[in-house]
């Protein structure tokens, strides 16, 4: 409303002119009224006042220009033609200007709204153009030496060109050719030596300009300074805000997004729905988006054209290479939305080691309560190719043992577990010697937990003389007598959880009876004591009830003797060589 007020009085003012012009100027009039204007009103008028008499003096130079290519001559016609073509588009630029400061809108929008094709070349050129311009700028002066080299070149490629056609000229005998001949050969001459004198002056001209050039040419190291100094005063601190903005709006809706979290009880539910799934997704690609966003308007804000055709340019080549990686990122995004091959709240196997998935996030969460730091922060791609499975309703075992857990391993032996993350599980064995074995291979030996309650298992055989009680008084008694030992030894009773002695087998050599003792995890440290122990007990009993313990006998008896070789023939002994 604004703007059209502004050009009706502006047309009025005008339609007015020639009624002021037929006005007696020394008539008595009424002071006109005092009109209080805006400053914006004021401005618009003193921009179009300025636009007019710009008009004006142009108007005036076309009509000079235009008398002159009347009376000029064919020489002097073509600057005269590309001097009124230049005057006559300035005089269009500022009609273009006048119309769109009185009316405040762009005369293209009209003209573009009835007919605008988008030709994808010229929307190129438009965007390169800055770019390529300060590509320019920037090699304007190696350009300028090496375009002066060239011309160098050139022109001695012509000297030299001349000096030939010349010497070619002299060969020619004087007394040979016709009189018009020979006028002829004299112009031809005239027109080479002029030739050869205008190729020397340029050499000489050239030669000095590039002198001039290459010494005015500063070193490589003031040529960097300079363009690391212009950088900075310009492009640089543009550079600065845009990356300011990116980073600051990045981490403002990435704490907006943690708050998010923490205010609402509802998104720490174990079991996330789909849609909050969704929301927590479309919360981490707006940060992104927004902190792209911001560094864009900031470099429009500036103005930096240059800068935002790079970054446009970057952004493209990045949705480019993006397209390529459509089937991960969709795989990827059925992972965040619980929709893919791990899910939220199930067991997953991930180095060999099995992981509860925590939270499914662009940052994974996998946890292991039974590993001292046992949470790991994977990347979503870490994730794809892995398959979870719910878990069990009795309940999961995340390890075999426990820090402070006897442990028995085949190739180690007898070991207290001290510490166990993910990467190493350390074990002090009977001595204080530590081993440190990697995770996963102390879960492939499959160790043996005794803190949990252990069975010691033990073979003893008995003299076959015996074997009218070996099936009723002998294991009965044996029982007795290893039970108050034992009971003895370990000190509580109830630490011995059960003790068995049963026949087992009969034996090549002897009897054997089957001792089984079954003993409270607490004192899993002494397990090869015990061992030990038993079969000690064992033969304590055997001596004190007179039972022989039998030992392996071996003979062997041959049925058909070897008869006698005869024994050889001793051969005549030498006599010995002095």
């Amino acid at each position: 409303m604004f703007l059209r007020l502004t050009y009706l009085f502006f047309i009025s003012s005008l339609a007015a002119l020639p009624l002021l012009a037929q006005i007696d100027p020394t008539a008595e009039s009424p002071a006109p009224e005092a009109v209080d204007l805006s400053p914006d009103v004021v401005d618009s008028l003193e921009a179009l006042e300025s636009v007019r008499e710009s008009l004006l003096l142009v108007a005036k130079d076309i009509k000079e220009a235009e008398a002159k290519l009347r009376a000029a001559t064919e020489a002097d016609k073509p600057d005269l033609v590309a001097e009124l073509n230049y005057l006559s588009e300035k005089q269009e630029s500022l009609k273009i200007d006048f119309e769109s400061i009185a009316t405040g809108i762009d005369p293209d929008d009209y003209e573009g709204s009835m007919n605008e094709d988008f030709v994808l070349a010229n929307e190129l050129d438009t965007l390169l153009e800055p770019i390529i311009g300060e590509l320019k700028a920037l090699t304007e002066k190696p350009r300028a030496i090496e375009e002066l080299r060239s011309e160098l070149s050139r022109w001695k490629g012509r000297l030299v060109t001349t000096e030939n056609a010349l010497e070619n000229l002299e060969s020619i005998p004087q007394d040979r050719p016709s009189e018009a001949l020979a006028e002829a050969l004299a112009e031809t001459k005239t027109i080479w030596e002029s030739r050869k004198v205008q190729a020397e002056n340029r050499i000489q001209a050239v030669t000095y300009q590039l002198e001039q050039a290459e010494r005015s040419q500063p070193s490589f190291i003031e040529t960097a300074r300079e363009g690391f100094r212009s950088f900075y005063k310009s492009r640089g601190r543009n550079f600065l805000l845009c990356l300011i903005a990116f980073f600051l709006t990045f981490f403002l809706l990435r704490y907006i997004h943690q708050r998010v979290d923490r205010f609402f009880p509802w998104k720490k539910k174990e079991k996330r729905p789909f849609y909050l799934r969704l929301i927590d997704v479309g919360l981490n690609v707006f940060s992104v988006l927004g902190a792209v966003a911001a560094s864009l308007i900031t470099l429009y804000a500036t103005g930096d054209w240059v800068l935002m055709g790079l970054a446009i340019i970057l952004l493209f080549g990045i949705s480019l290479a993006a397209k390529n990686a459509l089937p991960k990122f969709y795989d990827q995004g059925r992972l965040l939305l619980n929709l893919g091959e791990i899910r939220e709240g199930e067991r997953v196997t991930y180095n060999s080691i099995p992981w509860r998935v925590e939270r499914l996030s662009f940052y994974s969460i996998l946890r292991n309560p039974a590993l001292r730091g046992g949470e790991l922060r994977l990347p979503v791609s870490q994730l794809s190719g892995m398959i979870s499975r719910p878990l069990s309703d009795e309940g999961e075992i995340w390890f075999p043992s426990h820090e402070g857990d006897w442990v028995l391993l085949p190739d180690e032996g007898l070991g207290r577990v001290i510490a166990q993350t993910p990467e190493y599980v350390q074990i002090v064995k009977l001595g204080g010697a530590k081993i440190a074995i990697p995770t996963a291979d102390f879960l492939g030996k499959s160790p043996k937990n005794l803190s949990t309650g252990f069975r010691i298992s033990s073979l003893f055989g008995i003299d076959y003389e015996h074997q009218a009680d070996c099936t009723t008084t002998i294991p009965e008694t044996m029982w007795a007598y290893i039970t108050k030992e034992l009971t003895t030894l370990v000190g509580d009773r109830d630490k011995v959880v059960s003790l068995k002695v049963e026949f087992a087998s009969a034996g090549a050599s002897s009897l054997d009876l089957a001792i089984i003792a079954d003993f409270d995890g607490s004192v899993a440290a002494k397990y090869q004591v015990y061992e030990r122990a038993i079969q000690r007990f064992a033969v304590e009993c055997c001596n004190e009830h007179g039972w022989g313990i039998p030992f392996t006998q071996i003979t062997l008896h041959n049925a058909f003797p070897e008869n006698e070789s005869p024994s050889p023939v001793q051969a005549e002994e030498k006599p010995k060589l002095p």
